[in-house]
């Protein structure tokens, strides 16, 4: 699928212009953001995973408006940060476990 990305911009409570007027398309494959700190890379990740609402602009994954349709969205689209939290004494097989019945799958016991 392709991401399609149109006049995205985002304006922060303190005045900094993370996205100001990006627009892109990635055709299906694999690809990265490269750019130094502060460059907007996790404003624009952010926002195609719908963690955080653009000031303007659109965003289509696809045939998936990704403003609007979220749900819909986060049934294709898996997201993993630089940095995430997790508890450190818990096992790989559990987390896995609450990953899945967080993604709402009836059956969550994963077959290792």
């Amino acid at each position: 699928m392709e991401l399609s990305i149109r006049n995205l911009s985002k304006t922060y409570s303190n005045g900094v212009h993370a996205l100001d007027d990006v627009t892109l398309d990635i055709p299906a494959g694999m690809f990265g953001l490269h750019g130094p700190n502060g460059a907007g890379k996790t404003t624009l990740m952010r926002t195609i995973a719908t963690l955080q609402e653009p000031d303007s602009g659109s965003v289509h994954f696809g045939e998936v408006d990704v403003l609007t349709r979220k749900l819909e969205l986060k049934k294709l689209l898996g997201y993993l940060p630089q940095d995430f939290g997790f508890y450190p004494k818990e096992s790989a097989y559990s987390m896995l476990d609450q990953f899945v019945l967080l993604k709402g799958i009836q059956d969550n016991m994963i077959n290792l």
